[in-house]
This record gives C-alpha cells, sequence and structure tokens, in this order.
C-alpha cells in the first residue's frame, strides 16, 4: 500500500511538473513575441544630450504643444499613449521619459527642480516656447514644478490623477506597492500578470475591483492597451524608484503658477489618494477642480468626461497661448 501511495505522489508530481514546463514554454513564446514589439515601440524615440546628461523623448502630432509627462511604470510611450487617450484633437504631444525611465538615466542631482528644467531644456531645443503641461500619477510632481518655475513656458497645466506632495514622514508603504516593486523586476511576471491577472494588476495599480467590473469593453482594451504599453517593465523600475526618492528630499512650490490650471482626480484612486488633488487645488487656488466619485487611477471608467473636460479647457485657453 505505502508502494502504491508513494508511485501515486511520484506520478503526480511528474505531472504536475510536465504541465508547468509546457506552460511555461508556451508563454514564453508569446512573451518573446511581445517583447519583440515592444522593442519596436521604444526604437522610435530619440536622445537629446546636453552637458546635464539624456533625455529620452518622442514628437508626435502637429497641433497644440503639449508637454505629457507620465507616471510610475511609464516612460516616453506611455506619454504618446495617453496622448492618444485623452485628447480628441490632434495635439503636438511631446513625451519624454522622465529620470530613471527608459533611456534617461537617473542623474547624481535628481530633483525634481532638476527634472522640470530639463523639460524647460528639451523644449528650447525644439523651438517650443510655450506648451500646455499635463502631469499623469507620478508625473504631476514635476509638472507642478514646471509650471511654477517656467510661468512663460507653460500655457496651462493638467494634473490627472496627480501626485502632488510627498506621503507624511513615516507613512508605511502599502503591501500592495512592495508586490509591485517585486513585480516590475521581472519582465516575464509582469507580462504574466497582464495576461491572466488584468483585474489584479488593475488592482494592485489603483483600478477597484468594483470599478473595473463595470468597465465598458471600450475601457477594458483601454486597459489592456495601458498595461500594454508598459512592456518590458524592467528598464522602468530604477525610474520608480527616483520618485519616491525625489518626493521625500524635495517640496513641490506652486506659489508661482500663473496659467490656467485643470485637476482632476476619482476618489475612490487607490493608488494616489484623492487628497493629492485636494493638495494641488489648495496650493492653486485658481485652479479647477474636478473630482468623480468613481474612476479608480487613470479614471479610464471616466474616459468620456475627462476627455470633455480637457477640450473645454484647451478651448478656453487665450488664442496666443494655443
Amino acid at each position: 500500500m505505502k508502494e502504491k501511495t508513494r508511485k501515486f505522489i511520484l506520478y503526480s508530481i511528474v505531472i504536475a511538473l510536465s504541465v508547468f514546463l509546457l506552460f511555461f514554454a508556451f508563454s514564453y513564446v508569446s512573451f518573446s513575441r511581445d517583447m519583440d514589439h515592444a522593442k519596436e515601440r521604444l526604437s522610435t524615440s530619440e536622445i537629446y544630450t546636453t552637458d546635464a546628461g539624456d533625455t529620452e523623448f518622442a514628437v508626435r502630432g502637429a497641433g497644440t504643444p503639449v508637454l505629457l509627462l507620465h507616471g510610475a511604470g511609464g516612460g516616453f510611450d506611455f506619454g504618446l499613449w495617453s496622448g492618444r487617450v485623452f485628447f480628441t484633437s490632434n495635439p503636438k504631444v511631446i513625451a519624454v521619459s522622465r529620470f530613471g525611465y527608459l533611456r534617461t538615466p537617473v542623474p547624481k542631482d535628481a530633483s525634481i527642480r532638476e527634472q522640470a528644467a530639463r523639460y524647460h531644456e528639451l523644449l528650447n531645443h525644439l523651438n517650443i516656447s510655450k506648451a500646455v503641461v499635463v502631469g499623469t500619477s507620478a508625473g504631476g510632481a514635476s509638472a507642478i514644478q514646471f509650471a511654477n518655475d517656467y510661468p512663460d513656458n507653460c500655457s496651462g497645466l493638467i494634473l490627472i490623477s496627480a501626485v502632488s506632495r510627498a506621503e507624511p514622514l513615516g507613512s508605511e508603504e502599502p503591501v500592495h506597492i512592495k508586490v509591485i516593486h517585486q513585480i516590475q523586476q521581472s519582465d516575464y511576471a509582469y507580462w504574466l500578470l497582464t495576461r491572466l491577472g488584468q483585474s489584479t494588476i488593475l488592482g494592485m495599480m489603483g483600478v477597484p475591483e468594483d470599478v473595473f467590473s463595470r468597465f465598458t469593453p471600450e475601457q477594458k482594451q483601454l486597459a489592456q492597451e495601458m498595461l500594454d504599453v508598459m512592456h518590458p517593465m524592467t528598464p522602468r523600475y530604477k525610474g520608480t524608484i527616483n520618485d519616491a526618492e525625489m518626493l521625500i528630499r524635495d517640496e513641490i512650490p506652486a506659489d508661482n503658477i500663473t496659467c490656467p490650471v485643470l485637476i482632476m482626480h476619482a476618489r475612490d484612486d487607490a493608488l494616489v489618494n484623492y487628497t493629492h488633488a485636494l493638495n494641488a487645488h489648495e496650493k492653486i487656488p485658481h485652479s479647477q477642480l474636478i473630482l468623480f466619485d468613481s474612476g479608480g487611477h487613470a479614471m479610464l471608467s471616466q474616459i468620456g468626461p475627462v476627455r470633455e473636460n480637457v477640450t473645454q479647457f484647451l478651448n478656453a485657453l487665450p488664442q496666443g497661448e494655443k
């Protein structure tokens, strides 16, 4: 009887291992194909080099200049995607990879102020005197800094699910953020979750399960695009860590902002709490604040109203500012 039990256990282990190896082999073929496509997408950027260092960027479109600053896990490619998602017009999107993302290294003197200075240098290089600045998620900090430090070059500021301050000292890093940091260090692990656990990874990124469950087919497609545009994930990890370190060190001034400002956030954002929007609105009294009761981080379930508000904001800018 014991011999039969041992054989059963052995056979079970062999079968389980075989199934795992087959799954891994087949999935890795798809993973490799998707990584090849991602590398082709990443090859479309340019590098602007100065004495201060390299800045990766890409420019698309021919309308109103829009400097698009991505959040954690992003890069210039995420910025270009955001431009397509949030704008119904065809603006001239200048999308950068912020410090530590893709081919923009983290400088020794990394700070939010220095990051904003790099944007200013890039716009000068591109002969763009004024731009609407859009900060999404972790890109909000340097967007606010740019609008504050270079008011003559900022025709408008839009903050979408944006960070506007550091977390209070002594705050414990949430467990889901720690898990995300682990996942970010493996391209395969992140890819697998985007294929087999979309609601799980979106939940970690601030989209509540009840919001995801109500997504329309278009919103589900946008969510998958958002996850896919972050492939490969590992070249973006240093930037995520650097964002947190800069926020701890640096204050984000806003007392010199003179341009029109639009702030949009969802109250149920589980990644960047909506109090960041309240903080930004308090620091910039002339700003317009729009809070949605639901939508989660990135507010994909509110994409219609978000687009409408962005369009109205752009149309209301003085003619010379567009």
